[in-house]
């Protein structure tokens, strides 16, 4: 540090803890050394002529004492550390005040990767329970849509299976699709939404989706299984093995077995698609009938699954995402023709197998048996 004679003067004067000895190098420069006299340790720095308030020095001691000439306070706190510890005439009501708005939480965020999530989770327990209940579910009940709906959850009694021999029953066989259309019942009333709608639209959407919601269910399911057509959940066959010996038995239900599997082979749908999927079928809101509020609470559910469904397509292949969601839309279409073909898996064996053969209540009312039952005597007539 560049000291001329009357800063030397001014430093020995205002600085007698240190000890300082000149050095002439040059006419214009000297070389200055410090000496802590307490830690007997020797400071030097060589300056040119420059102010020592103005100028940084280069060695310890004179910046400690230029720091201490301009008002440098020693042993005090920062402004961060006096600012977040109290001082000793801080009141402790303000303290505790203090220290209680450091412990506050905020609230996680919740975005709408969380909500999708949560939707997928959802969904996934509601095809877990459907596919426990039906490997077990075993009862002899043949309610109506409307029954369905007037009663609670029948879950709990499905989970408990009946000692059933079906063959003593005017049934003959265990009817796996209407079983399997009475828990997609009850996997529906167990949505969100489900409250939300009238009495008679419960019935109406349950009328109209439930069916198709099951074929598509159990064909995921034998998808799933790596099977070519599908099968009960015990791995055994849907219908019994004597009904395959008859030729136009054999051809009418090979067509009823497969043709739901068909898109799922072509399109390797995976388990979140057919979860969308099957949620989108579901919550359908074009079916006649439907009141207003009904309409648009499934118009607003079905928007989200839909959203939803494009996204999963859209991260599995950018450039093929929109043209994937279509073809995997286009199998709702393709699931319509189940009740046409059901139709003509009755008629067919009632004319070659058993003439009573029973036909459950609520797949009479899904596949309009009744209905159509003239149509179909006439096509089989001419096929003769």
């Amino acid at each position: 540090m560049l000291l001329n004679s009357q800063e030397q003067g001014s430093a020995r004067k205002h600085d007698p803890d240190f000890i300082q000895t000149e050095i002439t190098v040059t006419p214009k420069a000297k070389f200055v050394i410090s000496i802590d006299p307490i830690l007997m340790k020797i400071f030097s720095c060589f300056v040119v002529k420059t102010d020592v308030y103005k100028d940084r020095p280069r060695c310890r001691p004179c910046r400690y004492r230029k720091c201490i000439a301009l008002g440098m306070h020693q042993h005090k706190s920062t402004d961060s550390e006096a600012s977040s510890s109290p001082g000793p005439d801080t009141h402790p009501r303000q303290q505790s005040k203090k220290s209680m708005a450091v412990a506050v939480v905020q609230k996680p965020l919740v975005t709408q990767a969380h909500i999708d999530s949560r939707l997928i989770q959802q969904m996934l327990a509601l095809h877990h329970t459907r596919r426990e209940v039906y490997l077990t579910i075993n009862i002899c009940e043949d309610p109506s849509f409307l029954d369905l709906v007037l009663e609670g959850s029948n879950l709990s009694k499905y989970k408990r299976p009946q000692p059933i021999e079906w063959e003593k029953t005017e049934r003959k066989l265990k009817p796996w699709g209407s079983l399997g259309v009475l828990l997609i019942v009850e996997i529906v009333k167990a949505m969100s939404f489900y409250e939300e709608l009238l009495l008679s639209d419960r019935v109406i959407l349950l009328k109209n989706v439930a069916f198709k919601s099951h074929h598509l269910s159990i064909a995921f399911d034998s998808f799933m299984a790596k099977k070519g057509r599908v099968l009960a959940p015990n791995g055994e066959e849907m219908f019994p093995d004597q009904l395959f010996q008859i030729a136009e038995c054999y051809d009418i239900i090979m067509d009823l077995l497969t043709s739901p599997m068909q898109p799922l082979l072509e399109l390797n749908l995976t388990e979140h698609e057919y979860l969308l999927l099957n949620m989108i079928m579901i919550c359908n809101p074009a079916l006649s009938r439907l009141s207003p509020s009904g309409q648009e609470i499934l118009s607003k559910e079905q928007q989200v699954y839909a959203k939803l469904l494009l996204q999963v397509c859209m991260m599995k292949d950018a450039r093929e995402g929109p043209a994937r969601y279509g073809k995997i839309l286009a199998i709702i279409e393709k699931l319509e023709r189940q009740k046409d073909v059901t139709n003509r898996v009755v008629h067919t064996l009632r004319r070659k197998w058993k003439p009573d053969f029973h036909f459950s209540e609520v797949l009479t009312e899904a596949c309009r048996l009744d209905h159509n039952k003239s149509l179909y005597m006439k096509t089989e007539i001419q096929d003769f």
